[in-house]
């Protein structure tokens, strides 16, 4: 298993996921290095095998400040590696239109389009509900909250969130 080889990261071994915004220090601890990369490789070799125009990804703005694998430059960087590794083969274009936008932005177009946001996971903890706590399951409870939208997540502790927020401010 690939997992077993990527080591060091609360989301590759047995390491706590911290709790809190990911604007803290602590979240670096989170970080997968070249974890994009390696999972788009991946989906464009299988776009190019089954003749597909894109590969979507969901990068956003708001994790710039701690993957730097989801920044505009790793975009920029990645779509030209894949011209040139897939010349004269296919042509596929990286599809990552949150790459400059936020969380909340990601809700409302979900909300326009009825995404049964109940149905979707985002928390780095896993288990069996959302935890409330790490920085995914913060950031999404903000992201509602700053689009205007009821978050119909549930959620091991739903107020968190505001504490996190509050100690980022200060």
């Amino acid at each position: 298993e690939i997992g077993r080889g990527l080591s060091g990261s609360a989301l590759t071994d047995s390491v706590d996921v911290p709790d809190g915004h990911y604007a803290e220090d602590t979240m670096k601890i989170t970080v997968v290095p070249n974890r994009n990369a390696i999972m788009l490789a991946i989906a464009f070799g299988l776009a190019a095998t089954h003749k597909a125009e894109a590969v979507a990804a969901a990068m956003h703005g708001g994790d710039h400040f701690i993957y730097p694998d989801c920044r505009p430059a790793f975009i920029e960087a990645f779509q030209t590696m894949q011209d040139r590794a897939l010349d004269g083969y296919a042509q596929i274009r990286l599809y990552a239109p949150y790459v400059n936008l936020g969380k909340a932005d990601i809700v409302a177009d979900g909300a326009r389009y009825g995404t049964p946001f109940a149905e979707t996971w985002s928390c780095y903890k896993g288990g069996v509900r959302h935890c409330g706590r790490c920085g995914t399951c913060v950031e999404r409870r903000e992201a509602f909250h700053l689009a205007g939208h009821a978050d119909p997540t549930d959620y091991e502790d739903a107020d968190f969130w505001l504490e996190a927020l509050r100690r980022r401010r200060a």
